[in-house]
């Protein structure tokens, strides 16, 4: 695929992930969560920065994805924490591509800003 040449890898299928759902995937030792919001689907870090959490087991309201070990809020489309949750820092968050042929959902951890697709 032409997006595989810059940097996108296929983590998953959009027939693995539902509207308002997470996935966890592992791309080069990376944990990455997965979630689809609204038809896109957006990638991010998948441990808290707080200690660790796994965010791919939180809650996913609208935008916002809660740590299910201490609750802080993450917006999945930057990454970035909420004003309220003071006690963690902005996750990383990747750029995702989803083959409209294939479902395949890729994600380029190689940096950039982050950048969705419909799935």
């Amino acid at each position: 695929m032409a997006g595989e040449a810059r940097g996108f890898q296929k983590v998953a299928n959009k027939g693995d992930l539902k509207e308002g759902g997470l996935l966890g995937v592992e791309v080069e030792g990376n944990k990455i969560v997965l979630a689809l919001v609204e038809g896109k689907v957006y990638a991010m870090d998948a441990v808290c920065s707080h200690e660790g959490g796994p965010l791919e087991e939180g809650e996913l309201m609208g935008h916002d994805l809660k740590c299910p070990w201490h609750y802080a809020l993450f917006d999945v489309r930057s990454g970035k924490v909420s004003d309220a949750t003071v006690w963690a820092t902005d996750q990383k968050s990747y750029p995702v591509q989803v083959d409209q042929s294939t479902g395949d959902i890729l994600v380029n951890l190689g940096g950039g800003a982050a950048t969705t697709s419909t799935a």
